[in-house]
């Protein structure tokens, strides 16, 4: 599936909900691993949200913690909060409107693509 062993069961235990077979997981592999194309912000507030995001990504190794301190970055420099947070970030980092809570997902993205997909 193009998971490295380091990162199976975390890739596992993150994804494993939303595949109603293993083989799905392979699907989700290609999301978090993949160089995926995100769509385009739909609008100038969500390339705006997109940008503060990215400025505001912490800087360090990316880990457990992180979406929480990130999000709380975004939410007190934007407003945003609920779906108006939570949806542009999932759309920007895996392409989709719905999947597998984005926190566990994060260290296995790896911060060059997450800034790579937030600056698409």
């Amino acid at each position: 599936m193009g998971v490295s062993e380091t990162d199976g069961e975390a890739f596992w235990l993150a994804v494993r909900g939303n595949c109603d077979k293993v083989p799905d997981a392979k699907g989700w592999a290609e999301i978090v691993f993949g160089a995926i194309t995100v769509p385009a912000p739909e609008d100038e507030a969500e390339r705006a949200f997109r940008a503060a995001a990215l400025c505001l990504l912490p800087e360090g190794e990316i880990g457990a913690q992180t979406f929480k301190a990130w999000t709380g970055a975004i939410k007190a420099e934007t407003g945003a909060k609920g779906k108006s947070l939570f949806m542009p970030l999932r759309r920007a980092l895996t392409g989709l409107q719905h999947g597998p809570e984005l926190g566990p997902l994060l260290p296995l993205i790896g911060r060059e693509s997450i800034e790579r997909r937030l600056a698409a």
